[in-house]
């Protein structure tokens, strides 16, 4: 299947199935992969993608989406003062939240910290309003 992604990641950006059916991709669309690893890929393959390595051996990579995000956050909306509670209050409960995940609860498919605390992440975009945030 990798190999299918070369003509797509060419310049004709035309997706070739097995079938032989041909799919266009539009200017507007772009495609990501979530890949484990390029076992099967061939240097043409590799070559054609932008990658980005994100090791998780260590288990703190999520300590610079946390500050990312924190950083990102709006300084009409929320503080200096607000910030640093946000950072101080994500590093006293994400980890041992990760580690309670971890130990007690079995997922139907392996998820990495990153991809978890990136879902809180959205979550508290989604909960937090402007008015919430200025209290």
């Amino acid at each position: 299947w990798i190999e299918s992604m070369n003509s797509v990641m060419d310049d004709n950006k035309m997706l070739t199935l097995s079938s032989n059916e041909r799919i266009p991709l539009k200017a507007n669309m772009r495609m990501l992969f979530e890949i484990r690893d390029l076992r099967f890929a061939t240097p043409a393959t590799v070559s054609r993608a932008g990658i980005i390595y994100m090791s998780s051996e260590n288990g703190t990579v999520w300590y610079s989406i946390i500050a990312s995000w924190v950083q990102a956050q709006p300084d009409n909306i929320y503080s200096a003062q607000s910030k640093a509670v946000m950072t101080d209050l994500f590093e006293k409960y994400v980890s041992p939240s990760l580690t309670y995940l971890r130990h007690y609860s079995q997922p139907v498919i392996a998820i990495e910290d990153m991809a978890l605390v990136s879902g809180l992440l959205q979550m508290l975009e989604g909960i937090v309003t402007p008015e919430m945030a200025g209290e």
